[in-house]
């Protein structure tokens, strides 16, 4: 292969090549003992920088090559999509009357998404938005979160992970199929 006339291929290859000089020096430091004076120390140092560079050069080799792809894919406009956290914290007030009810958690979370219209969140269904399948996680903890906690906590995306002293209850998708065969398909699976 003809290295010319690709400059950054070149970088790369010497580089490699150099690596591979200060690896076979460095591994026969290492067998003949003479691995702990200081020229050992300075080999060590000029291999890393050597693994750097040898790194370094792979990369522009290859972002050039993506690049070149990137340049030619410019027709397909990427899509544009994004995700939608949300959560509620909900309190029995009234443990009496929510263990009348006999159906729990479960019963609870259904009846507040049949009030919804099945939806968590039907104000986001927007014309300009294609809505995406969704998921519904529900856990027992011990606290409510605020948008305090957000302002006050030292990272916060920390705050959207499922903290350890919380139980899973039950996990509730609402797929989005690409046609009516697809869903009714989904629908025979979960019969069965």
């Amino acid at each position: 292969m003809n290295t010319t006339a690709d400059p950054a291929r070149t970088a790369a290859v010497q580089a490699g090549e150099e690596l591979h000089r200060l690896v076979r020096l460095h591994v026969d430091q290492v067998a003949s003992g003479n691995d702990g004076d200081a020229v050992a120390e300075d080999t060590d140092r000029a291999l890393w920088e050597a693994v750097a560079a040898y790194g370094g050069a792979l990369d522009d080799l290859y972002d050039e090559d993506a690049d070149k792809d990137e340049d030619a894919d410019t027709d397909e406009p990427e899509e544009l999509t994004f995700t939608v956290r949300t959560r509620y914290d909900y309190t029995v007030v009234d443990e009496k009357a929510f263990l009348a009810g006999g159906q729990g958690v479960a019963g609870a979370v259904g009846a507040l998404l049949k009030r919804a219209g099945g939806k968590p969140v039907p104000a986001l269904e927007v014309a300009s938005l294609e809505t995406g399948s969704g998921l519904i996680t529900v856990h027992l903890n011990a606290e409510l979160l605020t948008a305090e906690d957000f302002a006050e906590a030292e990272e916060p995306t920390d705050l959207l992970l499922v903290d350890r002293d919380e139980s899973l209850q039950f996990v509730l998708d609402e797929p989005v199929f690409g046609s009516r065969a697809e869903a009714e398909a989904a629908a025979r699976r979960s019969d069965d």
